[in-house]
């Protein structure tokens, strides 16, 4: 098993682990970096959206909104 196939595996919570031991090295280095790429875009557009949503707020009140919503 490539270690490329191990991160997937551990991305992925293990599951399907009879499909991801069945790729190649190569092929699993491709759905690993199509995996990380796309994560972080979905990450990248999730922090976009809460911050549209908390500039609805007044000014004053988006830090202490997002502590309480988020911990940040």
């Amino acid at each position: 098993m490539s270690d490329a196939t191990t991160v997937l595996l551990t991305e992925l919570g293990g599951e399907p682990a009879d499909v991801i031991a069945a790729l190649t090295p190569e092929e699993a280095v491709t759905v690993l970096t199509l995996y990380l790429k796309v994560r972080q875009s979905r990450r990248a557009e999730l922090e976009t959206a809460i911050d549209d949503t908390l500039g609805f707020l007044p000014r004053l009140v988006r830090i202490p909104a997002r502590k309480i919503m988020f911990g940040k």
